[in-house]
């Protein structure tokens, strides 16, 4: 029991953000999350412990939140909106450069703005360390659809960092 409620407090809260940008409702998100947490209780003598925790409980929040929404009927209007933007790749990355705590603010304003898909991917991979394999498998788009969705949100924070960076260099 002990061991259960670590993992409700480990992966909980990236759990609920990632059931809510697909459903797209807190409370939705909370009760899908439950779900999977229960099902893992019921089912911890039948299985053995996956691998990866971490991938193993998203894909089951994922395949929950598509079948809440199945259910719902709003699956498809939930895909639709996911569609790639397709962007020229960007050499630079902001990891290169040197972050200050205005810069993080600044990041993590931009995330915040990124559209709803390209934000998932780039949290999925770099807050959570999944793999470019591991998030399209999970999302069940391409390998290239991750790729292109990182290279559009790196793109978008570089550009938005530059003006930052001409004036603290100055």
């Amino acid at each position: 029991m002990e061991s259960f409620k670590r993992l409700m407090k480990s992966f909980g809260p990236m759990l609920h953000y990632f059931a809510g940008s697909i459903v797209e409702n807190a409370q939705e998100a909370e009760e899908i999350v439950s779900d999977v947490f229960i099902k893992v209780w019921q089912q911890r003598q039948h299985f053995p412990p996956p691998d990866n925790v971490r991938y193993y409980l998203l894909t089951a929040v994922k395949n929950t939140a598509l079948n809440y929404l199945k259910g719902k009927g709003r699956r498809a209007a939930h895909y639709a909106a996911w569609e790639v933007q397709v962007s020229r790749r960007n050499d630079h990355s902001p990891e290169e450069i040197l972050i200050s705590k205005e810069d993080i603010r600044s990041i993590q304003n931009i995330i915040g703005q990124l559209p709803p898909r390209c934000r998932q991917i780039f949290i999925l991979v770099k807050e959570e360390g999944l793999t470019y394999e591991e998030v399209a498998q999970l999302l069940d788009i391409s390998k290239a659809t991750v790729n292109v969705q990182m290279t559009l949100a790196l793109k978008k924070i570089w550009a938005a960092l530059t003006p930052a960076l001409r004036v603290s260099h100055s």
